[in-house]
């Protein structure tokens, strides 16, 4: 059973990142200079997401056991990466421009307001993926909805920049390797689920591999022709299962919450959510990186 056109339907075609760029799309303003009226929009698409879905994120099921990673102190083995991170960092602050062109400067110049708002993205240097090494995990938020970034950077062999993962920046990191992606809006029939993609790490390729992607029908938000044979938990959930969604959105049956845990359990069984050392994108916290302890 497909799930039925609602005011906020769209037709969706193409690859993954380009459907939830899509949907960030429906709110995306036109071009605009500085960061300061990046900021005001942003607040505006929270006010009225709010109309359109839930207000936080939620997952129904059990919340797993948290673990804090420490900000470790600067070392000779760490050192040139860490470098190389509060380069990167330091470029974004001065110049509103990630590596690779992946954002548009929008006339930033640096200007003591617009630095100051640039403050709202968050970085965190530690290892994320267990392999070992420090990532510099990055959340790029100050640009409109379909602009904002979460990302995951390491070194390569030769010590240079590797872009290891790209997102829309609402993320939450197990340490079994597991990344939750939610997606930039939930405006289909989900309700109080907010959809959302999983990644699992491959230490073979030191990347990231799509596990799939969820999304659900709420009988509170959609009562009219909500499948409640499908619903055999009687949670007024039913959810959709995605391996390809570009290519099967709107396309599948939902299934009931117990094969929706199933599938869950199979990238998380034991594991356990991740604490970043979270810190805001200043000039002082970035001098932490490279300061000796």
């Amino acid at each position: 059973m497909k799930a039925p056109h609602t005011l906020f339907s769209t037709e969706l075609r193409g690859g993954k990142r380009l459907l939830k760029v899509r949907l960030g799309d429906l709110f995306a303003p036109g071009k605009r200079r500085g960061v300061l009226p990046f900021m005001c929009i942003l607040l505006l698409v929270s006010m009225l997401g709010s109309l359109v879905a839930c207000d936080t994120p939620s997952v129904p099921s059990a919340p797993l056991p948290t673990v804090s990673l420490p900000a470790l102190p600067v070392t000779e083995e760490n050192r040139d990466a860490r470098t190389l991170y509060a380069q990167v960092l330091t470029t974004l602050l001065d110049e509103n421009l990630l590596p690779g062109g992946l954002n548009d400067p929008e006339g930033y110049i640096g200007t003591a307001a617009e630095r100051e708002a640039m403050a709202a993205n968050q970085f965190a240097v530690c290892d994320v993926d267990g392999d070992g090494r420090e990532e510099l995990v990055l959340l790029y938020t100050t640009s409109y909805m379909a602009g904002q970034l979460g990302l995951i950077y390491d070194t390569d062999e030769t010590g240079g920049l590797r872009l290891q993962f790209s997102e829309f920046p609402l993320l939450t990191f197990y340490d079994n390797g597991t990344v939750q992606a939610g997606w930039s809006h939930n405006q289909g029939l989900a309700g109080d689920f907010w959809p959302y993609t999983l990644y699992v790490y491959d230490p073979e390729t030191d990347g990231y591999t799509d596990a799939g992607s969820v999304d659900a029908w709420s009988r509170d938000l959609q009562p009219e022709g909500y499948p409640a044979d499908t619903d055999a938990s009687g949670t007024g959930f039913v959810y959709y299962l995605y391996q390809d969604l570009g290519a099967e959105y709107g396309k599948l049956s939902p299934v009931d919450e117990d094969k929706y845990l199933s599938w869950r359990e199979e990238y998380l069984s034991g594991a356990a959510e991740l604490e970043l050392p979270w810190q805001n994108l200043t000039a002082e916290h970035i001098q932490t990186l490279t300061a000796a302890g």
